[in-house]
Formats: C-alpha cells, structure tokens, sequence
C-alpha cells in the first residue's frame, strides 16, 4: 500500500527554489542529507530512487537517522505522521509495541534478524540441502542478470555532468552538496562494474567530467575537503583515459580552490602541472591556466610575474576557437578571460597598481557575461565594487555593488558571499554614509538567498 501520509506532506511543502511548486523528491533527499550532516556530522546518501520506495509503501521503516532528519524538514513530530511503522520483518507492525529488552550493544532488530538467519539455514538442513552456504550463494548469483556498462550508462553520467555544471553557473552550489554526492558515489560504483574494454575510456571520462562538476560545486558550498578529494579523483581519470583536455579542466579548478583557501604555492603548482605538453591543449585551454597562474602571483603581490601570466593568458586566448574547444570550455569566452584576468589584477589594483586595468576588464565582464553565467556576473560585480570603494567614489562603488546584488539574488554560493562581504572592509571608512550603510546591510544577504 502506498504511503500517502509522506507523499502528502512532500507535496505539501513548497519548493525551496521559490518557483511555488511542491517540494521534489530530489529536493527533498537533499535537504534531509544537509541536515543529517548539520546536526550529526554524519554524511548520508539519501536518494530519490529510495525516497520513491518509502512513498510507494515498499520500505514502512527508513534508518533512525533519515526518519530524524525527514520529521524535521517536513515539520512532524511523530514517525506515525509520515506513515513509518514498524514491519514484521524484525519489528512490531504497532509502532507503539515495544520490541522487547535488548542484549548490550545490541539492537532488537539485530537480535530479530539473527533468529530470521538461523531459521533460514535450519530450514535449509530440514529440506536436505547440503550444499555450503559459499555453493548456495554462488548459485543465486548465477540466477542474477548480468550488469555490464553501456554506452547509455556513460551518455547519462554525461547528462548530469553537464546539468550540475549548467546549474552551477545560474544558482551556485550551497544546498546542493550532498545531492550531487550522491551521483558521484554511483559513478564511482559504475567503475566496479564489468565494462567492455572499448568503452573504458569513454567511462573514465565521464566519471571525470562529472567529478569535475561536483567537486566545482563543492568547492562553491566550502565543502573543501571533499572537494579536494573529488578533484584529485576526477584528475586521476583524465589521465588514466589519456584526455588532456579533461585533466587541464580538472587542475585548473584544483588550482583555483587552493589559492581560494591560501595554499598559494600549491594553487601554482596545480596550475603548472596543468600546462605540462601545453601543446596537447586548445588555446583557450592555456589561457585558463595561464589565468590561474596569474591569479596566484597576484595573490601573493608578486607584479611582474602577475603581468607575464597575464601576458602569456591574453596572447592564448587571442588564438582561441571555440570549434577546437570540448563542450564544457564553451564557459571561458571573453567575458570569463577578462573577468579572470581582472580577478588576477584586483590582488594589485587595490594597492593602486594598474588600478585602470583592472577595473577594465572587470567592467567588461560585467558587461558581456549573460544570465546564463549570473554567478560569474556576480563574482565581478563585487569585485569592482570593492575596487571601487578601495580607491575611487563610494557612491559609484554602491552603485555597483547594488546591481551586484539583484544578480546574485538567486544564487545560493558560499564563494559569492565572501566575495560580496570583501567589500566591507574598505567601506568602513564610508560607513557613516546612508548609501553605503544600507549597502553593507544588504550584502549580509548575498549568497543565501531563499
């Protein structure tokens, strides 16, 4: 029998998009993995197709920690509200029946489901089965269907792979995080599976290009170390299937992660590593690494070696074509090489070093990036803005920071907010300014939107 208690509750609570719809099963799954690990530490892999199962009635007793995590997002306080109950299999079909005493360190249901193995097996002897246990459970491995990976198996890894990425660039990765964890942990498990030698390298490759794509989205939420553990595994399959391409993609974003939490040095050697035979690599390629360079010399206020990587970047991206790039290079057009080439300034501009130049090409990001690419849009917005409030008008500098704002009001982004709050630091000697005030006030917003 279906459980229309959860199902009803589901539908009844709206989307966290903001679109007024009812709250999706996928939206559901990801808000009770953040708050399992919010709350416990614990990271949980909760998944539509199991939701499907507690709303078809075909599980009535989830773990304690999703029936926790599932009366909190849903707002019950009881496992009756949301139709759970205990089963017969190991549990009373009365949720209010008490299973009994249990041994230390044992749960009834453990102590249940030994008794249901022991019976198994006598009723196994009784029957005169004599075979092992090891024989028996080969047979029914024999019964199962064999699983081999498909060419459609690899088209779907790439499909998410390239939606998480869309969805990155319009919303950002907060929230997120444990959603596209859970998509990873099944194409890593599509890995153990037998795979035909000629489509082995296509594997890897999507696995890697969709690790690219989560450890990017939570390297956007803060979730650092996984991050860094999902970029080190998608840059591992890049090279086992020999694509250069996927590997200077996946170092690039390596390299961008470690100068964002201050391991410059190794933010540089992610970088360099990615233009080792930098003749296997599209121009625009070498142009997103030679940014990457730039932006750690910057970070570390070492001028002339920030303008030679920038040099090196700009004379790369001149050579660019779009037809010789791989789909997901189609984000670095002049708008991002300018934006990332201004990001790499910044780190001088606000030591009033070619100040111009930098407000230049951040201007010229703002300007030409599309709503497709509202988070990138954003990320300049407030970096001009805090330029601005460095060392220019501060009522042009709210100006700028205001539009900054309204685009990234739907972006969910840790990196977003920090970018945004950068600017509070040289407001302060503005502070006593009703425009700025209500400036700063407003950033407090950005990157948790609802």
């Amino acid at each position: 029998m279906a459980n229309e208690h959860l199902r009803r509750r589901r539908e009844a609570a709206p989307s966290p998009s903001g679109s007024g719809l009812p709250m999706t099963r996928a939206e559901l799954a990801a808000a009770v993995n953040q708050y399992i690990w919010t709350t416990t530490g614990e990271e949980c892999h909760l998944d539509v197709d199991t939701l499907a199962r507690y709303e078809r009635g075909q599980l009535r007793w989830p773990r304690a920690a999703y029936r926790d995590g599932l009366r909190a997002v849903l707002g019950v306080e009881a496992d009756a509200d949301l139709g759970f109950f205990r089963t017969r299999r190991g549990k009373s079909a009365d949720p209010t029946r008490s299973a009994g005493p249990a041994r230390e360190g044992v749960s009834p249901d453990d102590l249940i489901d030994h008794v249901n193995r022991r019976q198994f097996l006598q009723t196994l002897t009784i029957a005169g089965m004599s075979a092992s246990m090891d024989e028996f459970a080969h047979e029914l491995d024999r019964l199962a269907p064999a699983r081999v990976v498909t060419e459609a198996d690899i088209a779907q890894l790439s499909s998410i792979g390239d939606f998480f990425t869309s969805w990155a660039h319009i919303h950002g990765g907060h929230e997120i995080g444990h959603a596209v964890s859970v998509e990873m942990s099944r194409a890593v498990d599509l890995l153990k599976t037998p795979c035909p030698p000629r489509l082995k390298p296509q594997l890897l490759r999507a696995v890697g290009q969709l690790g690219v794509a989560t450890g990017s989205l939570l390297f956007d939420a803060h979730q650092h170390q996984l991050s860094e553990r999902i970029l080190a595994f998608a840059t591992a399959c890049a090279e086992d299937s020999k694509d250069w391409n996927l590997r200077a993609k996946a170092l690039s974003w390596r390299a961008r992660q470690a100068v964002w939490i201050g391991d410059v040095d190794a933010g540089m050697t992610f970088a360099q590593l990615g233009l080792v035979r930098g003749d296997r690599l599209t121009p625009t390629e070498r142009a997103m690494l030679h940014t990457a360079v730039a932006r750690a010399h910057g970070r570390l206020g070492e001028v002339q070696a920030t303008f030679r990587a920038i040099g090196e970047a700009d004379e790369a991206f001149a050579d660019a074509d779009p037809a010789n790039d791989v789909p997901w290079m189609a984000y670095y057009d002049h708008a991002q090489h300018s934006g990332d080439t201004g990001h790499a300034l910044y780190e001088l501009a606000v030591h009033g070093i070619h100040v111009e130049e930098a407000r230049g090409r951040l201007a010229t990001a703002i300007a030409e990036h599309p709503d497709t690419y509202i988070r990138s849009r954003s990320f300049s917005g407030f970096k001009l803005a805090a330029l601005t409030m460095h060392t220019g008008d501060p009522h042009q500098a709210v100006q700028i920071a205001e539009d900054a704002v309204r685009d990234a009001a739907g972006v969910r982004s840790q990196r977003v907010r920090r970018t945004a709050l950068e600017i509070a630091q040289p407001a302060t000697r503005h502070q006593k300014r009703d425009d700025v005030a209500a400036m700063l006030a407003s950033l407090q917003t950005v990157g948790t939107a609802a």
